[in-house]
């Protein structure tokens, strides 16, 4: 089961025109794995490894993303990287 839209908003607490559009129409297993990862410390890792394939050991047999995917992986990054309030453990 891929991840749904409103899911994908609520987790990423981004607006709906933010909503990764290419990664969720040719990609959804990237985005339900960015989905899952969100609020973990792997998150930026795994987000790391997509736009750098090579940058954590990850695979050199990779072609790489459309333009507009890899820009929304980018976007996607950098709301990663903002500060949020920490979940409880």
């Amino acid at each position: 089961m891929m991840v749904s839209r409103e899911t994908v908003l609520q987790t990423l607490k981004c607006l709906p025109n933010q909503y990764p559009q290419i990664l969720g129409e040719e990609f959804p297993h990237i985005l339900e794995k960015i989905v899952q990862l969100w609020n973990s410390p792997d998150g930026e890792a795994y987000l790391a490894n997509l736009l750098h394939p090579t940058y954590s050991g990850g695979r050199f047999d990779r072609s790489g993303f459309p333009e507009k995917a890899w820009q929304e992986i980018l976007r996607l990054n950098e709301l990663y990287r903002k500060p949020r309030p920490k979940s409880a453990k």
